[in-house]
């Protein structure tokens, strides 16, 4: 089945833009437009219109754009099914994922798959809690590498328990110390993750009735760890993130009581997923024993 065309609609819708659609797809844009008006055409109303945002769906569009990503997505499988009876393992593999698990996971694990199968396509998204569950939960994503959505249903494979622990600034008296208290942060200067992106931090301190002095929020934990760094707060970040700063000269304690967040894969549903997806979890399964963490 030929979806292409439904493909490149979809594109349009998610860029608000026929050049950005065309260039990601490799069409040009009178291509692009080609096709638009032949969907129109096929389906007798229009489902683009202009505006001070961009190229947007018509409101007769909009119904039928959950439908189109079922299909497409569909169509992707039954491709990688019928490629795989004949011998040849294709298809493509959308993920989603946290900075750090980006940085910490998924370049070991795409390596040793695409070693095995080169042709299976990888598309990488990095977003927050909002972002992950919109994709998963709209065929935008297949497998998300995330803590676990508490906002949509999904599969949920666990992977690694990750320790979150305080982050404090250069100058203070850590002697003696072993685990930072959490009672200590309350009404204390704290430096936040943006709500999207950390919903653990949030929910530790509401079951703990603590209420920090968020001096500042942010997307980014590198801007985190350098605001502690220069005094302006404390915080609370995952072990895994802080991997990757240990040349700065923020002093790091794991909390009590003990604290963390589990990470793993989250996609809509297992047995429904495509072939390259299954196999992709297989290889991250493999390489990130949880049993072993």
């Amino acid at each position: 089945m030929d979806t292409k065309k439904f493909e490149t609609l979809l594109k349009v819708i998610d860029y608000r833009s026929i050049t950005k659609a065309g260039e990601d797809l490799g069409y040009t844009q009178s291509g692009v437009s080609h096709m638009i008006k032949a969907i129109e055409k096929e389906l007798g109303f229009p489902v683009l219109v202009r505006n001070k945002s961009g190229v947007v769906p018509t409101e007769d569009c909009k119904k039928i754009i959950p439908a189109l990503r079922q299909l497409v997505n569909w169509n992707e499988q039954f491709e990688q099914i019928t490629a795989s009876i004949k011998g040849i393992t294709i298809g493509k593999v959308r993920i989603g994922t946290f900075t750090s698990m980006s940085v910490h996971w998924l370049p070991r694990i795409i390596k040793e798959f695409q070693t095995d199968y080169p042709n299976i396509e990888i598309e990488l998204e990095e977003g927050g809690n909002r972002t992950l569950s919109y994709g998963i939960e709209n065929g935008l994503i297949d497998v998300g590498f995330c803590s676990k959505p508490t906002d949509i249903d999904v599969d949920w494979i666990p992977l690694f328990d990750d320790c979150l622990m305080a982050v404090l600034p250069p100058t203070f008296e850590v002697s003696g110390m072993n685990t930072f208290p959490l009672q200590m942060f309350n009404k204390t200067p704290f430096i936040a993750l943006s709500e999207d992106f950390d919903c653990e931090v949030q929910k530790i301190f509401q079951q703990n009735s603590i209420c920090p002095d968020v001096k500042f929020s942010s997307t980014d934990d590198y801007t985190i760890i350098s605001m502690v760094e220069q005094e302006l707060g404390f915080s609370i970040l995952p072990e895994m993130v802080l991997r990757g700063y240990k040349h700065c000269s923020v002093q790091t304690l794991v909390l009590e009581p003990y604290c963390k967040r589990q990470l793993g894969i989250a996609l809509s549903s297992i047995k429904n997923a495509s072939p390259a997806t299954k196999k992709f979890i297989q290889y991250a399964k493999k390489i990130i024993d949880y049993k072993d963490r």
